[in-house]
Formats: structure tokens, sequence, C-alpha cells
């Protein structure tokens, strides 16, 4: 009888999904709108400002007071999620997702997202791969240049983001391109909207091994940049709580620049 109970009881809880936590078992209970607004100091704004500063964003202090570091720092975070969201307010959705990288990234767990698939092959650049225009003598270059980029990005995989990071110990997504690109002499301006201008924009027929992918948010603002790897995959540093990693390009809204490997 005692072993029927524990087997019951044990099925019961893989039913009802007690058997694989999720980050959403550790997430807080949203504490309601009125106490994460700009202006007002209680321990929820605190909850979140140790997140933030965890998750590298530049605040101070978390002394739970809602001002204007939090506020930018809010914003940021909503950015790098591919949201517009001024940071004056964080909602739910906001809340969930703060609170969910930081799990993610204090308990060292792999993400796994809808529509987001991992890509683990090794990259192999041919100079037929990656011919721009009809410049045939220019692709060798070109593909023993795009093979080292992609090389030292498999050699970083599974790094974790950090906010203004440009070392092993982190990457945000810029920082992560131009780590890459260090060692075949490409550089850009630091942020993923210099490297938009600073590079002619292409369409998704022309776009190469090596060249640049570059997220955009409704406003059609640039909030992420990637290496495009070939057949759809993109080398990038994902966002916080996120390894850096090769994956399908999943977002809706992209534009390509090209890179010249030429100099």
């Amino acid at each position: 009888m005692r072993k029927l109970l524990i087997s019951t009881l044990a099925t019961l809880l893989i039913a009802t999904g007690y058997a694989t936590p999720s980050f959403a078992d550790s997430i807080p209970d949203y504490p309601g709108i009125s106490k994460l607004t700009r202006g007002v100091e209680n321990s929820a704004v605190k909850k979140v400002q140790q997140a933030l500063i965890t998750l590298g964003y530049p605040i101070p202090v978390a002394n739970g007071k809602y001002g204007p570091a939090t506020t930018a720092a809010i914003a940021e975070f909503y950015e790098v999620q591919g949201d517009t969201d001024d940071g004056m307010t964080l909602g739910p959705a906001g809340w969930n997702a703060l609170f969910e990288a930081l799990n993610r990234e204090e308990s060292n767990t792999p993400a796994t997202e809808e529509g987001v698939v991992e890509d683990n092959t090794t990259d192999q650049v041919k100079p037929e791969d990656v011919v721009v225009g009809e410049d045939l003598s220019a692709a060798a270059e070109r593909a023993a240049k795009v093979s080292k980029v992609f090389a030292r990005a498999a050699s970083v995989k599974g790094t974790r983001y950090r906010r203004g990071g440009v070392t092993t110990k982190g990457f945000d997504c810029s920082g992560f391109v131009l780590y890459a690109m260090k060692p075949v002499g490409i550089t850009f301006g630091r942020t993923s909207r210099d490297m938009r201008r600073e590079t002619p924009k292409i369409t998704k027929e022309e776009v190469l091994p090596g060249d640049l992918v570059f997220f955009h948010n409704k406003k059609g603002t640039v909030y992420h940049v990637a290496i495009y790897a070939g057949n759809g995959k993109i080398w990038h540093a994902r966002r916080p709580g996120l390894r850096l990693a090769k994956t399908n390009i999943y977002a809706k809204r992209v534009s390509y620049g090209r890179v010249d490997y030429s100099s």
C-alpha cells in the first residue's frame, strides 16, 4: 500500500510539472505597476536594482529609489530585448524577462528559447561561398579571413553576455563582433548602430559569410548585431542570461551590412 501511495504521488508530481522546475518557479511575484514606476521607493524597486546590477547595468547602488539611473537601466534592458520602452515603468513582461535572465545567469543553465535553434556544426568557408560580385581573385583571401573570424567566434562559444563587455569574461553583441574580427584587422565603432552606419547595406540575397546582420525594433532602430555564418545562421552574443552561440536568424526585422575583408 505504501509503495502504491509513493508511486501515485510521484506520478502526480510529474503530471503537474513539479518534477522539472522551470525558471518561472523562482520568479518573484509581480508587485504591480504602482510599485514599479519612476519616483517611487520600495523593496520591489530594490530587488529590480539588485538584478540589474548583477546583470552588469550601471546602477550605483540598490537603494530602492526608482530614479534616473534605474529608469535608464530598465530602458536599456528593454532595448536589448528588442523593445522600445522608455523605462519609466516596469511591467509584468519586463519583470519576468529580468528575473528569467537573472536566474539563468546565476544558475549557469543553458536557455531554450522558442524559435531559436543553436547550431554546433563546424564552420567551413570556401572561396566560392564568399565571392563579392565577380571578383574571384579576392574570394580566397576573404574565405581565409572569414575562417579565422569563425574560429575565434567558436573559441568563445558559451561566454556570458555582459553589458559593455569586450573580453572573454563577457561580451555584449558589438563587443563580440570587435573581438572576433580583431585578428583579421577589421574594426568598427563601438556600438551596433555604429556598425550599421559603417557597413554598406546589402540584401538578404547578397549577404555572405562574414557579413553583419542587424536586428531592428518596431521603430526601425538597430538594437543588436551578429556575424553571418551562412545558411541562415549567425554568431552572436545574445542578451542577458543567454550565452554566446551560433543560432538561426530568429528576428523578424533584420538588415545586412557588407564587411570589407580586402584591406
